[in-house]
């Protein structure tokens, strides 16, 4: 019996609605501290928050905030005791807004990395290469489409060699994948419906950095993709290997093509 392939079904309630131009919202996030507060998913918020350029996002009380984002019928008064200049926004705006200005998961990472921040491996020696992709859904399957796109894709063909040394060490799950070029390469996939758990976005030098995980990343999935899946794509058939791709993509809500990122682990 073969193994049932990891992938997550998403709900349509957080999907983007049709917005006439004339509706549409000033970002007033951009460039501001918010604190946030009464709130079914803060990690989420924090995310989408930072997306949008937000300067700093708590839901612990600071010295300062621009902005009160809360979830309740009104501010708490706390709050707004300790921010009296602060502007209120309730928390059911940012969805839209989050819709408006990020439409895919490569425009949540490249709004990322516009804000000051680096998003990369934690084990990665080199700079990241990045790859993002949108392709037709292929048999009614996105994990058909997927190996497809390893495929076919010119930048995991110019990504992929010859492995540095014989295949020594196998760990379970990974499946051969010869590229169909007639190179004579063969690399290894493995299906992960959180590929990139270990990717992460920083900001800032020091001891603390501002950090937003690769659980925190993925936490937008939901609000784009009806379906999404990832997998490991790498030089040996081990979680370890030397080169390799963490590749997460699901099937577009709004057009039903398949968009992913692919991200690099490169060793120097």
């Amino acid at each position: 019996m073969r193994p049932m392939l990891p992938l997550e079904q998403h709900p349509t309630g957080f999907h983007a609605t049709p917005v006439a131009p004339s509706e549409k919202m000033p970002n007033a996030v951009a460039g501001k501290s918010a604190y946030v507060v009464d709130v079914e998913d803060y990690e989420l918020h924090r995310t989408m928050l930072y997306a949008l350029g937000a300067k700093s996002v708590a839901n612990k009380l600071m010295a300062t905030a621009d902005l009160i984002i809360h979830g309740g019928t009104e501010a708490p008064q706390k709050a707004r005791a300790k921010y009296p200049a602060a502007k209120i926004i309730r928390a059911q705006t940012i969805l839209p807004l989050f819709h408006q200005e990020i439409r895919s998961f490569a425009e949540l990472v490249r709004a990322l990395q516009s804000h000051g921040f680096r998003v990369r491996n934690p084990s990665d020696e080199g700079d990241p290469r990045f790859d993002f992709f949108e392709v037709p859904l292929v048999d009614g399957s996105l994990h058909a489409t997927l190996l497809h796109w390893l495929g076919t894709s010119e930048f995991v063909r110019e990504f992929t060699h010859n492995p540095h040394f014989p295949v020594d060490v196998r760990e379970e799950g990974y499946i051969d994948f010869p590229m169909p070029d007639s190179r004579g390469i063969t690399w290894y996939y493995f299906w992960k419906s959180d590929a990139w758990g270990r990717v992460y976005a920083q900001r800032g030098e020091g001891d603390y950095p501002l950090e937003i995980k690769g659980s925190q990343l993925l936490r937008v999935e939901p609000l784009l993709w009806t379906q999404s899946t990832g997998l490991y794509f790498h030089e040996y058939p081990r979680i370890d290997s030397i080169d390799g791709l963490f590749i997460q993509a699901g099937v577009d809500a709004r057009t039903g093509m398949v968009n992913g990122a692919a991200v690099s682990r490169v060793w120097t």
